[in-house]
């Protein structure tokens, strides 16, 4: 299905990296893992390439089953970005896992109301979950700053809770499961400037995929915020790292004419040139969003950390998936009681030939096979397990609290109409067709008179989306300033 933005978009500006304070994953962004072309032949269900990194050889290769349409393209790589800007905005849980609905997802990524545009979308989560990809001494390890090789689907697992047939609607709700890598790498602050606002101004997904793929070339491992001014590559492997099947000159040019025209009209582009021929060509990216040379800010992003009880099974060697699944599985008050009582026997004398192994088995042990150890009482171990819960979501609740203190000083620290309007943007993204624009200048009035505080509508909206409530706060929206207009 070939899809565009309809209607007459904002001609907004590239934003200078310097001044850029949303983020995407870098690993994915920079390996270009959806092919930017807007359609793709049903045979296009595989690719491999080869390449370079830090002077070693490295290979990517994306397979996926033609009943799903074929390797991930097009619309794709639109909803595979905006679900790694929610996971970030929802706290980059360790669980990995997104909660939006079907609605949130096309408004966040610019795209109407529509069945169309819904089929479109399960269309693309159905891809990006069946796709496999495998980087070969390819993905940074940011933590451990060395490259490694890994095997994945973008997405997990996705949990659709749909209100009329098997389609998805405005109502369907949607938990997705991302990827372990790029979780991982989003919660290590693996991440790249990326110019959310400029992206969905773009009116053709093919202009929208080589932005994404051009510009995660600008920021190399080691200096992550500091974009380049030009980039040049040979042009059969500039197709290669697009994912385009073309490997003649003539026809590659031809294939991004109309991407690069519109990022050059757009002054994201400063220039576009070509040196040498056939297989020698060289592609020259000058770019013009550079007014200065200040790098963009370190990210200032807050992830959910793992729960202690968690770090204190991987501590006894339990891989970390295996113990995040226990404590998902089986809750952290018995998980914290199991482990007190694992660790009773060790210090009884139990012996054990592989200490990480006998813990899982004793936190999946419901048929009495370990006997409780001499002195261990199970009663006051469940009781400060769940004290120890309470302690973790406390916590948990202090860390939230301190997040959103630094968010609010960020958001006053601008002047009171700025606050307005960026309050105003919010509402309208997430409910504006939910609003009638009277009552959206209401709002807007309101807020300027100070009437209503703009930070308590920027989040108390914000809010509503993380906890699925957006249709009670457009109903309070507009039972306040429907009235008003």
């Amino acid at each position: 299905m070939h899809l565009s933005r309809s209607g007459k978009l904002k001609a907004v500006t590239p934003t200078p990296p310097a001044q850029l304070d949303r983020f995407d994953e870098a690993n994915s962004a920079r390996l270009g893992l959806i092919s930017v072309q807007e359609r793709i032949p049903d045979d296009y269900t595989r690719w491999d390439i080869e390449f370079t990194v830090d002077e070693r050889p490295a290979r990517l290769t994306c397979i996926s089953p033609g009943e799903y349409g074929g390797v991930p393209h097009g619309l794709d790589g639109d909803f595979a970005t905006i679900l790694n800007v929610m996971y970030l905005e929802q706290g980059a849980p360790e669980s990995g896992i997104v909660h939006t609905t079907a609605y949130q997802l096309l408004q966040r990524a610019g795209f109407p109301d529509s069945g169309q545009y819904y089929q479109s979308l399960q269309e693309s989560l159905d891809r990006l979950k069946a796709a496999t990809y495998t980087a070969s001494e390819s993905w940074r390890d940011h933590k451990r700053q060395r490259w490694t090789t890994v095997k994945f689907n973008i997405i997990e697992r996705i949990t659709a809770e749909t209100q009329d047939g098997l389609g998805f609607g405005s109502g369907t709700a949607l938990k997705i499961q991302l990827a372990r890598p790029v979780v991982e790498s989003i919660r290590e602050k693996y991440l790249k400037p990326l110019d959310m606002s400029f992206v969905l101004s773009l009116k053709r997904s093919l202009t929208r995929s080589l932005y994404r793929v051009l510009d995660a070339h600008r920021y190399q491992p080691g200096a992550e915020m500091e974009a380049a001014a030009e980039f040049r590559i040979n042009l059969q492997q500039w197709a290669r790292e697009c994912k385009l099947r073309e490997t003649v000159p003539a026809r590659i040019k031809r294939n991004l004419e109309s991407a690069h025209k519109e990022l050059l009209e757009r002054g994201y582009l400063l220039s576009v040139e070509y040196e040498g021929a056939r297989a020698e060509t060289v592609i020259i990216y000058k770019f013009g969003d550079l007014p200065t040379s200040t790098p963009a800010p370190e990210p200032v992003i807050e992830v959910i950390p793992d729960t202690p009880v968690a770090d204190a099974l991987r501590r006894y060697g339990v891989a970390p998936t295996v113990a995040r699944k226990l404590v998902a599985d089986y809750g952290e008050a018995l998980v914290t009681q199991k482990l007190e009582k694992f660790e009773a026997m060790i210090k009884g004398g139990y012996q054990a030939r592989k200490k990480s192994a006998l813990l899982v088995d004793v936190i999946r042990d419901v048929s009495g096979k370990y006997a409780d150890p001499e002195g261990y009482q199970q009663e006051p171990q469940r009781a400060k397990a769940s004290l120890q819960a309470a302690s973790i979501a406390k916590r948990m609740e202090a860390e939230e609290a301190q997040l959103n203190h630094r968010l609010e000083e960020e958001f006053l620290g601008l002047d009171k109409s700025e606050q307005a309007a960026r309050a105003l943007n919010q509402v309208r993204m997430f409910i504006g067709r939910e609003i009638s624009e009277k009552a959206l200048k209401a709002l807007l009035r309101s807020m300027h008179a100070g009437e209503v505080e703009p930070y308590d509508i920027y989040r108390a909206v914000t809010r509503a989306a993380s906890e699925l409530r957006l249709g009670d706060f457009a109903h309070e929206i507009r039972h306040v300033y429907e009235r008003q207009a």
